[in-house]
């Protein structure tokens, strides 16, 4: 369950502060931005990107293995388009599952072709950090995880294709990282979020209540 302040207690009092309003169409360049600070969650995906890539190479035909037909271009439009394509709506409802069981009715999806990005958002639904964690990792969490062990289970030409879109898939996930990164820069202090989908901006605030803080520990 979600125990999270209200919306007009996060405006009003001064348990908190609003440090940061992303308009959607600047998503991009924070996400940019946020990348390159070595927070948990980048360094999490930095690391997953690391083996990805390592497997990417590992398996590529012709490296440690040498198939009569090794099917280049074929394995690279699966693994680098088809695959990552595929796994966009398991990806963006993977996101769904904890807004939903925190209690979040107005659930909406939108894209920003522009700046690349496919998101999911709760309207008007406030997020403390941990439930964030739940949103942001949710895809991350169960599709690699799938994917290592199709990896480990498939044979040796479609390893190398499941890595291919591991790396892709991972990557698609950095900006979330990036967002759950920002809020985990404050420390020990409580941090919420919520969205206004119609004026497409979220919102994140800091609570120095430390009677809130010891009892997220």
């Amino acid at each position: 369950m979600n125990t999270a302040p209200g919306i007009k207690d996060l405006e009003e009092s001064s348990s908190f502060e609003k440090v940061l309003t992303l308009p959607y169409n600047e998503i991009g360049p924070f996400v940019l931005r946020e990348i390159v600070r070595p927070t948990r969650p980048m360094i999490l995906t930095w690391i997953a990107l690391a083996v990805s890539l390592f497997l990417s190479v590992w398996f590529w035909p012709g490296v440690v293995f040498n198939p009569e037909h090794p099917r280049v271009l074929a394995g690279l439009a699966a693994g680098l388009i088809l695959l990552p394509l595929a796994l966009v709506p398991v990806h963006e409802g993977a996101h769904l599952i904890p807004f939903m069981l925190s209690g979040a009715r107005d659930i909406r999806l939108g894209a920003d072709l522009r700046q690349g990005i496919i998101y999911v958002t709760a309207h008007r639904h406030v997020a403390e950090r941990r439930l964030f964690s739940w949103v942001a990792f949710a895809p991350f969490i169960l599709i690699t995880l799938g994917l290592l062990l199709s990896i480990l289970l498939t044979p040796q030409w479609w390893k190398w294709v499941l890595s291919l879109t591991l790396f892709v898939h991972t990557t698609m996930c950095s900006g979330d990282a990036a967002i759950l990164g920002f809020m985990s820069s404050f420390g020990r202090k409580n941090v919420y979020t919520w969205d206004d989908a119609d004026l497409k901006e979220a919102y994140f605030y800091t609570s120095s209540d430390d009677r809130k803080e010891n009892q997220q520990e």
